[in-house]
């Protein structure tokens, strides 16, 4: 049900020095060292002073010096490793006609100015220059085709973040076996909800038919994928400890202990460790969510934090954390409360997507993130 096709896309020469982490990840400190670099696609990505007319200038510079060089159509196998795990996708054009129609599955709601920021880049870059995550149910026969591809020589090989990263160019007659398969699913967004908004957005300013018909994306299965906690922090607490853990206690069963949550448990932190089990279960897909169940039963009503998305008491912090690492927002960084979440799986993505629903914001932790530079789709 969506329409994949080979792309013409810039590769670079020298990927282990050039590729970066997904612009909306990078730490200010990262961003410092990397702008150092004279050849990285950070200068593409987040160009000093956010000038996006001198990232489209930078661009032009690298394809014409041999930093980047253009390939042309293929579709692109990437897979990244580290001990027993691995994820794996497909890098091509989707049909943005299809996300337009619903095949292809939005689970969150776009923000306006990240959003405005992300037309902005494309519109002066003229290039897709980061991977929309895309999932599709566990194929099987994907899968078998996926690892027939691994079996020939990658483009590219090489270590970044602490990961194994390959590239291979997928042959032309398993390109159409994966065409077919994806031109008989739905697919769903996994991250990069304003790349893809922000790409629909710029085709819709062409009075033709283009390579601005289609997004870079990169597709995978959707158990082949790993979704991590994304936990939450807060930075002061408007009450003394004792009144808000009253108030908790009319929602949750509160117990010392435990920095683990399983699903349906909260652990928080403030230099003790409590478990926090909901006396009564959410209700509906989204309502049982345990982010869901933290915001409903506690962010909002004994913490006042009614937008977690802008409430300055709040920040999340995503990705692989040791029960030391984060008791140290508390003990080191002198904040007032960690909360520990079991990850949401990708099955209850799907089923929020299916119904037409939306998450609630920074549900989500996909890690590892997908590098920025592997490849490149010019759209003029």
């Amino acid at each position: 049900m969506v329409k994949l096709v080979p792309i013409r896309a810039a590769l670079p020469s020298n990927p282990a020095e050039f590729t970066t982490n997904p612009y909306d990840v990078i730490s200010s400190s990262e961003l410092a060292k990397l702008r150092e670099l004279p050849k990285s696609m950070i200068h593409i990505l987040l160009p000093e002073g956010g000038d996006y007319q001198k990232a489209r200038e930078t661009l032009q510079k690298y394809l014409s010096s041999g930093v980047l060089s253009m390939e042309g159509p293929a579709l692109y196998l990437y897979s990244q490793s580290r001990g027993s795990f691995r994820q794996r996708g497909v890098i091509g054009g989707f049909s943005l006609k299809d996300y337009a129609r619903g095949n292809i599955k939005r689970h969150e709601k776009t923000r306006e100015k990240p959003l405005r920021d992300r037309i902005a880049h494309i519109t002066a870059t003229k290039a897709d220059c980061g991977l929309v995550w895309l999932m599709i149910r566990s194929n099987s026969r994907l899968k078998g085709l996926l690892s027939e591809v691994e079996k020939g020589k990658p483009l590219f090989s090489f270590s970044k973040y602490g990961w194994e990263n390959k590239m291979w160019k997928i042959p032309p007659e398993t390109e159409r076996e994966i065409i077919k398969i994806a031109g008989g699913n739905e697919l769903y967004i996994a991250d990069g909800h304003h790349r893809i908004a922000s790409a629909y957005e710029y085709m819709k300013t062409k009075n033709e038919h283009g390579p601005w018909d289609y997004v870079m994306a990169y597709m995978a299965n959707d158990d082949e994928v790993r979704v991590l906690p994304y936990n939450r922090v807060i930075r002061k607490l408007p009450m003394g400890f004792d009144g808000f853990l009253k108030k908790v206690s009319e929602h949750f069963e509160v117990t010392e202990g435990g920095s683990s949550p399983q699903r349906g448990e909260i652990c928080m932190f403030n230099g003790k460790w409590y478990k926090l089990v909901p006396r009564e279960a959410g209700k509906g897909p989204i309502g049982k969510l345990d982010v869901a169940m933290l915001q409903d039963k506690l962010l909002s009503p004994v913490l006042g934090i009614a937008n977690p998305r802008t409430d300055p008491n709040i920040f999340f912090i995503g990705g692989e954390m040791g029960k030391e690492d984060l008791e140290s927002y508390v003990t080191e960084m002198g904040n007032a409360l960690v909360f520990s979440l079991y990850p949401t799986t990708t099955g209850e993505i799907e089923e929020i997507a299916d119904k037409g629903m939306d998450m609630p914001p920074k549900s989500t932790w996909f890690d590892p993130k997908l590098l920025s530079g592997l490849v490149i789709y010019p759209l003029s």
